[in-house]
């Protein structure tokens, strides 16, 4: 793994440093299938801290709350509804966060990864983020299912065999997918119906209290009105995925990448993220076999590589996942990676969050 260090770069004429960059420049203009796996560390710029950086919402945290969290990922783990004090301290901080998180604006990075999609070089971007950043500018998050009839019996003599419909999920629809959900929705503890998360709602989260769930108390209303018995109600809260918890939708995910790698990435390009959630290290190790398996004509032509772009080094074992480490912002690395058609940076529309 050869290591490109920006400040460096900068300071210094330093010939090989400035042919590595051209390698890595060459890589993204020639690939064709670049897939993109993001960490917090792309949304800094935008105004949202970073998880486990020297000042980033871990430290906050454990700041903030010094007699109630001993390490800031406690309110990320799921454990922390068996505690209702820190239910509280959940229900508050994610209220300030959804606020923050309306408040911010794409950055280049972002606009980076959407132009690669502009210029059909993007297969997916794979992001941990919970900011919706991403489909704020334009990429598209949901999943999408497509129905067809097909024959359920053989067709006899006497009848044309019964007919069914068939679902299936449409596996080029989605442009981003989101790893651990996102804060544009809250979600009900029992009956799982979703509501957007509204600026009325944020305000509730912020009190430390969580919100009784509207379909749940029109549900006991109308046992209530009949004589039946009642049941637990359930409470809104993030539609966020927490450490120790199953995604819901972990089964289409893994459609996904598994597609993807079907489809052979000719780029991997790793930005903003510690390396350190299970799951997105094995995502990102399966994406670089792929990647460096690529035929000799992809190779040939500068693609083939994987990228690893944060400002801090990767932890040990990685040197043979990735051919590039580049160390610094990473804005500051996105602006000297041109894209082919050389569209500047800042020229992509993206779409605001509404603030109901």
């Amino acid at each position: 793994m050869q290591r490109l260090i920006l400040n460096d770069l900068e300071e210094t004429a330093d010939s090989e440093a400035a042919c590595c960059l051209a390698e890595v420049r060459r890589a993204v203009q020639a690939c064709q299938r670049c897939i993109i796996i993001t960490g917090a560390g792309i949304s800094v710029s935008s105004g949202i801290p970073d998880f486990r950086s020297p000042d980033g919402l871990f430290q906050q945290l454990k700041q903030k709350y010094p007699s109630s969290v001993s390490s800031g990922r406690d309110l990320f783990d799921a454990t922390l509804f068996h505690c209702p004090d820190m239910v509280g301290l959940f229900y508050n901080f994610m209220g300030e966060l959804r606020n923050l998180v309306s408040q911010a604006t794409c950055t280049p990075t972002h606009e980076f990864i959407k132009r690669l999609d502009e210029n059909g070089k993007l297969l997916r971007c794979y992001t941990q983020n919970i900011d919706s950043l991403e489909k704020r500018i334009g990429l598209e998050t949901s999943f999408q299912r497509t129905s067809k009839e097909c024959c359920q019996t053989e067709p006899s003599k006497d009848s044309g065999g019964s007919r069914r419909r068939q679902t299936t999920l449409d596996k080029k629809f989605t442009r981003a997918v989101q790893l651990h959900g996102d804060l544009d929705n809250v979600v009900c503890t029992i009956c799982h119906t979703k509501y957007p998360f509204t600026q009325q709602l944020a305000q509730e989260f912020c009190e430390g209290t969580p919100p009784a769930c509207p379909r749940c108390k029109e549900i006991e209303a109308i046992r209530d009105i009949v004589g039946k018995r009642s049941v637990t109600a359930g409470v809104l809260r993030p539609d966020i995925v927490l450490y120790n918890e199953a995604h819901p939708q972990s089964e289409l995910i893994g459609s996904l990448s598994e597609y993807d790698l079907k489809r052979r990435p000719d780029l991997l390009i790793v930005i903003g993220t510690s390396l350190k959630i299970p799951g997105i290290k094995r995502m990102i190790k399966e994406m670089s076999r792929c990647v460096h398996d690529s035929s000799d004509r992809t190779k040939r032509a500068g693609a083939g590589k994987a990228i690893y772009i944060n400002r801090d080094e990767p932890p040990r074992g990685w040197d043979d996942v990735f051919d590039y480490y580049i160390a610094g912002d990473a804005d500051q690395a996105i602006s000297m990676l041109p894209i082919a058609d050389g569209t500047p940076t800042g020229s992509v529309k993206t779409v605001g969050i509404g603030k109901s």
